[in-house]
């Protein structure tokens, strides 16, 4: 994302959105009664009897009532009441709905920017300028893949019939189609999201034989591809990879690979029951209270429906010099700190 105005002392800032990532942000940042503006397109009567109506762009500002984003979704919806634009083209104190999406600019304006607004603007500047990961999982006759966004990790596949073993040279042929049904998909993908590293990886031999394949047909692709050996297939292969510390160092900065690393490390506390975890707002308030949060976890949707309440605590935890990592709820991790309350702590030190 990028902040094209910045004036915090009337409460405005304007974004333009450059990735699917920019409005998972923006479904933190925007909350209800803020202003948003944007271009729009309205349909408007002919000024004349008969005319067809047609559609205009104009520019409008709504008082948002509500949001509505998926991870799966391509646009952030934003709906409220508007409160300036043309009075030719709209009433004002009607309902009018925003669909954000990719290369939108929007002004946002609130009464008060508070703290954790801007360090969410933050990290969504920031995330334009963090590494992206692709992991394939390559497997005989089948590809898995993640894309590790910020907000979380994109996964697509397919498979391809390779053939039977008596059939050696429609084996090598199906072989071969197969490879470069993984090789396009990896170009294609590395180009339209500025890939910074590619993880190849799997069980048996076929990972080395792609990229044997992959050196030839693409060198400077393979410059930026690793190979790692896992035990996994499919979806949980590339689940194992995000786990693997020898990755750590690329994949520390993705929020969805935080969200993993992060709700393991809780769940492993909480397992061993050694009192180093604390979950639901209980719980939390409690350790909280004693300065023993080093994190706190809070899933996006409990963020937006419990914001009032967990403001003070995020600013409690901080002032601990503690962290707060928001977790997107669609992800896995995600569903895993929903199960435990939407909200949970990974503590310095035990509470009694």
């Amino acid at each position: 994302m990028k902040v094209l105005f910045k004036d915090l002392r009337r409460g405005i800032v304007k974004l333009l959105v450059e990735s699917l990532d920019d409005l998972w942000y923006l479904s933190q940042i925007v909350q209800e009664r803020d202003l948003v503006e944007s271009k729009t397109t309205r349909k408007v009567k002919g000024k004349e009897e008969g005319m067809d109506a047609e559609r205009r762009t104009v520019t409008l500002e709504i008082k948002v009532e509500k949001l509505d984003f998926k991870s799966d979704s391509n646009v952030l919806k934003v709906l409220g009441i508007v409160s300036h634009g043309p009075e030719d083209v709209v009433s004002l104190g009607t309902h009018h709905s925003f669909n954000i999406g990719v290369d939108d600019v929007i002004s946002v304006r609130k009464e008060r920017w508070l703290d954790s607004d801007l360090s969410r603007l933050k990290d969504a500047v920031d995330s334009s300028l963090r590494p992206k990961v692709l992991i394939a999982v390559i497997d005989e006759g089948e590809a898995s893949f993640g894309l590790v966004r910020a907000s979380r990790i994109e996964h697509s596949g397919f498979s391809s019939a390779v053939g039977g073993k008596f059939d050696l040279n429609l084996r090598e042929k199906r072989k071969t189609e197969f490879y470069n049904q993984v090789l396009e998909h990896l170009q294609n993908t590395a180009l339209r999201e500025s890939v910074h590293s590619i993880i190849v990886a799997g069980a048996g031999f076929e990972k080395e034989h792609f990229m044997a394949f992959l050196s030839e047909k693409n060198p400077e692709l393979a410059k930026k591809t690793v190979l790692e050996h896992i035990g996994s297939h499919g979806v949980n292969g590339v689940n194992e990879v995000l786990k693997r510390p020898v990755l750590k160092k690329v994949l520390e900065d993705i929020n969805s690979a935080l969200d993993v690393n992060l709700v393991n490390k809780l769940l492993e506390h909480i397992g061993k029951d050694d009192g180093f975890s604390a979950y639901g707002m209980q719980e939390i308030r409690n350790a909280i209270t004693f300065g023993a949060v080093e994190i706190l976890l809070i899933s996006d949707k409990t963020f937006v429906e419990q914001r009032k309440t967990l403001e003070e605590l995020m600013n409690s935890v901080r002032n601990s010099r503690g962290r707060v990592h928001i977790v997107n709820q669609d992800s896995e991790a995600g569903r895993q700190l929903k199960a435990l309350g939407g909200i949970a702590g990974i503590l310095r030190f035990r509470v009694k």
